[in-house]
């Protein structure tokens, strides 16, 4: 399938994967290579899936996409959890400063033919940051 295709379906597989308490998120429409989905007015705080066809992988994560400091602080918010992320969503996980603007936490998986079991394990690996991610971020909220 298209890269435009398997990207309109991600969105409600994961949320079909996700406890209801996180099935109200809201998504962009995909761009050519990626679908943010986010929950709230603020998109630029979101779960993404990264189609990067060029160098052969796919990005899965949550971006921190805002004002710098807002973005180290909501990355500090989740570091004294690092270890139960990791335990939960496995060593390939990585909370990093991406750029000089954004932060994200992320793992990469090889790119593979856009199909229905590949579809599977992108929705099911964002749910999984989802299913992780979202608690720890309403529970501790950046102040």
């Amino acid at each position: 399938m298209k890269a435009s295709e398997f990207l309109e379906l991600v969105p409600e597989r994961v949320r079909g994967k996700l406890p209801s308490v996180l099935r109200d998120f809201a998504f962009k429409h995909p761009y050519a290579s990626l679908v943010k989905l986010y929950y709230g007015d603020d998109s630029l705080v979101h779960y993404e899936a990264w189609l990067q066809r060029r160098t052969g992988r796919v990005e899965i994560g949550l971006h921190f996409e805002g004002e710098p400091q807002a973005n180290a602080a909501a990355l500090g918010q989740l570091a004294p959890f690092a270890l139960q992320v990791q335990e939960a969503l496995g060593p390939s996980v990585e909370a990093e400063q991406w750029t000089a603007r954004w932060t994200r936490v992320h793992e990469t998986l090889p790119y593979e033919m856009l199909d229905e079991a590949f579809l599977e394990v992108v929705s099911g690996r964002l749910a999984s940051f989802i299913s992780v991610l979202e608690p720890l971020r309403r529970q501790h909220p950046v102040v």
